[in-house]
């Protein structure tokens, strides 16, 4: 009888085990993917309850909110008229495609914002490059910013 009951304990205790291993929730800031074999599967946009195959996938999750990348210091840039211009800049970004982000930076938060702070910074310049230091300041502002939002 202590067996039968033994028995029936340690069968609870590993179907709990294995349950708590299946079970992936899926907040509602965060998107995730669902990995095979280090193959993505399915990715996970809504907020929720999921299940999964314990030891033979994996999730990863990704922070689907407006991120910040502040570029620290100012950089300087050069007008068309070859005149220095000092410009503090910052991004405001998100993840829309959870898979091409993972495709293309591996899930890498440092490595998107170095690449995305490249683009910005290219783009700046060839905008910068184009112009003079009065609609930089002044006269143009606008337009460069639809053009920097376009391009990046």
């Amino acid at each position: 009888m202590k067996t039968n009951v033994a028995n029936v304990l340690i069968g609870i205790v590993v179907a709990l085990i294995v349950l708590s291993l299946s079970l992936f929730v899926v907040d509602q800031r965060q998107n995730a993917i669902l990995f095979q074999l280090g193959e993505v599967v399915s990715v996970k946009t809504s907020p929720g309850l999921y299940f999964k195959i314990p030891l033979l996938q994996n999730v990863r999750y990704f922070d689907s909110r407006i991120l910040t990348l502040d570029a620290g210091e100012p950089e300087r840039f050069i007008t068309a008229e070859k005149k220095n211009v000092m410009v503090d800049s910052f991004v405001k970004w998100r993840i829309v495609d959870v898979k091409q982000y993972y495709v293309s930076v591996g899930g890498d938060e440092v490595r998107a914002n170095t690449r995305l702070m490249q683009t910005v910074n290219s783009s700046m310049r060839e905008e910068f490059g184009k112009r003079t230091i009065h609609e930089v300041v002044s006269g143009e502002r606008e337009q460069i910013m639809t053009v920097l939002r376009q391009k990046t």
